[in-house]
């Protein structure tokens, strides 16, 4: 299999800073079956689904959904392959197309789920850390990062009222990790969905230089 080289980094690429309300973010889950993933009583995702476990919250992996399709969820970065490719990077670097087998398989387990930017971009929860009663709030927002592998790459963070939860040293991360974990990821479940939705193609001028 030859991998969509259409997702890697290009020279011509920049990062993308135009409004994303209506564009979708997607992310694999290791079933593709549904009443593995999705809880129908609840009418949501199920939380182990959105993020096992649930301290990496702080920054996840999500991918845009347009040039990025629903089957290249399934691509899977072998030890080699992440030892390569699975690092942030410039927009618009030059990248080796990687080698399938060598470099990445394809998990033909994964399934996934999406959510428009829209319904948790900027949106808050309320959480406490340590033993303190008092209540704080954190900020989720969507960030354009692109990685070697996969130009569309994008992270879901978080704004406290310490910095980015992800940047955060240990000790900071250890106060709050448990319970703004089980609020973040409880606010993504709530609006994912497990069905491919209609999505446009961003226009060239959005991520393109010329």
């Amino acid at each position: 299999m030859n991998y969509p080289s259409k997702i890697l980094p290009n020279p011509i690429y920049k990062l993308i800073s135009c409004d994303l309300s209506d564009c979708y973010l997607i992310r694999f889950t290791h079933s593709k079956k549904r009443e593995d993933i999705f809880d129908e009583e609840l009418n949501q995702v199920k939380q182990i689904h959105i993020c096992d476990p649930s301290g990496n919250m702080n920054d996840l992996s999500t991918s845009l959904l347009g040039v990025f399709e629903t089957p290249f969820i399934q691509i899977e970065l072998s030890q080699l392959g992440k030892e390569s490719y699975n690092f942030p990077c410039d927009p618009d670097i030059s990248i080796e197309v990687p080698v399938f087998q060598k470099d990445f398989t394809i998990n033909e387990s994964r399934g996934f789920w999406v959510i428009l930017i829209n319904d948790i971009n900027e949106t808050t929860v309320d959480y406490t850390k340590g033993g303190i009663d008092t209540k704080f709030k954190a900020t989720c927002i969507i960030q354009h990062t692109p990685m070697k592998w996969n130009y569309w790459h994008f992270s879901i963070r978080w704004r406290t009222e310490e910095g980015f939860w992800h940047t955060l040293n240990d000790n900071q991360k250890k106060k709050m990790s448990k319970r703004l974990a089980h609020e973040a990821r409880a606010n993504i479940a709530k609006f994912a969905k497990v069905e491919e939705p209609n999505y446009s193609q961003l226009n060239h001028s959005d991520y393109c230089k010329l």
